[in-house]
């Protein structure tokens, strides 16, 4: 019996059959909403074309085959084109090709009608909402609402935004302060939806009153601590205050329990990092920019390294502190292989080096990375007692005197 697969004179299976009508789907929906019959029609498939000598071998098996192909096209209200082939002594009638002769009949065959419906009543409410948005600005619109799976209530805040902003300025109020129901600053923050308002609004962009970043930190010189000053304190984005003291050490913690109660170091401060937003703010504090030792101290994982390499690619002269191998070695019983929603860490096959690391910590970073690798993925810093990691910060200090 020739083979199902696709290609060659074999016979194209229902299920290769309907991926190509999903792929022509893709390509031509928002064309045909924007302009009907953009696209040519109408769109065959052919279903294959066995030889002669596979026709004669074994008709039985693959006149079963084209009858089930014929059977799902006509249940889909697909047309069938037939070609005549003779075999042995006999001429045939068999199905050739399978096709749609418009976007409705397209749709329909692979249960894509509701979503062309609903985004031609969408498409129909933006022309008469936002008349000035030509084709292109729509067709970012929709492409952009495809890609998220955008909700009718999404669309709903979405259009009501853009009218809202094509009006109004929002540049003296943070996004949760704009006058809107439904509206604040996590779904504004969602993939896509600020540059769809854009375009339905016509303006380049949304201004917010944006609040300053705020990065905490805890002393941790003793004398100074001795003297019953306070132990914690932070710094505000504009701010002009100072830190009590001038730290000759910063130690960066990702994990805040570690950062709350490390360990006394002379002339010492434990920042409290933000993964990948405080990279691009902590290593441009002065106080920690000049600081003479800058450590940064994260969970042994994929993340932990490459928040590291941001710090370093962003200019800071930083240290890791307890993110090697010897140390992954002594305390990776305690690692985990889950995250904290209990699903599985998975690897990342397509990482490579990381410009911002060293060879050794590039070596695990790509260790914990791979698909082959059977330990934990992921060592938390909190793991590692806080005076074993004041221990290594003294070892640090004192090497470099």
């Amino acid at each position: 019996m020739p083979s199902n697969k696709d290609g060659g004179r074999s016979l194209k299976s229902v299920a290769s059959i309907e991926q190509a009508f999903e792929r022509r789907y893709q390509r031509v929906w928002v064309d045909e909403l924007l302009v009907p019959g953009s696209t040519s029609w109408p769109y065959n498939v052919r279903v294959g074309r066995p030889s002669m000598r596979e026709l004669e071998g074994d008709f039985a098996a693959i006149d079963a085959q084209l009858q089930r192909v014929r059977a799902w096209a006509e249940s889909r209200g697909l047309a069938c084109t037939y070609e005549m082939r003779r075999v042995g002594r006999h001429t045939y009638r068999l199905l050739s090709h399978v096709g749609a002769s418009d976007v409705r009949m397209l749709a329909a065959a692979v249960g894509r009608s509701k979503h062309f419906l609903g985004y031609e009543q969408r498409l129909e409410y933006l022309r008469d909402g936002f008349p000035l948005v030509d084709d292109a600005g729509l067709r970012r619109v929709l492409v952009g609402m495809n890609a998220c799976d955008m909700s009718d209530v999404d669309f709903d805040l979405t259009c009501r935004a853009a009218q809202w902003f094509s009006c109004h300025t929002a540049s003296e109020m943070t996004a949760r302060e704009v006058p809107l129901e439904g509206f604040h600053a996590k779904w504004l923050d969602a993939v896509g939806h600020r540059s769809m308002i854009c375009v339905l609004a016509g303006i380049d962009g949304l201004e917010f009153r944006e609040r300053p970043h705020v990065v905490r930190f805890r002393y941790l010189d003793p004398g100074y601590l001795a003297r019953g000053g306070r132990a914690h304190d932070c710094w505000v984005e504009g701010d002009c205050a100072e830190p009590a003291y001038v730290p000759k050490v910063v130690v960066i913690c990702e994990n805040r329990d570690s950062a709350l109660w490390f360990k006394p170091v002379a002339a010492g401060v434990a920042v409290q990092g933000d993964g990948m937003a405080g990279a691009g703010i902590i290593g441009t504090i002065p106080w920690v920019a000049q600081a003479s030792c800058v450590l940064y101290w994260g969970d042994i994982d994929r993340q932990g390294f490459e928040i590291l390499s941001k710090y370093r690619e962003g200019g800071l002269n930083v240290q890791s502190l307890l993110m090697d191998h010897a140390t992954y070695e002594q305390y990776q019983r305690f690692g985990t292989y889950t995250d904290k929603g209990g699903r599985q860490i998975a690897p990342k096959p397509e990482a490579r080096a990381l410009a911002g690391l060293t060879e050794d910590e590039n070596s695990l970073y790509l260790q914990l990375c791979s698909p082959d690798f059977v330990g934990p993925r992921r060592l938390e810093q909190e793991r590692i007692p806080l005076d074993v990691a004041q221990r290594s910060v003294l070892d640090r200090l004192s090497v470099v005197r």
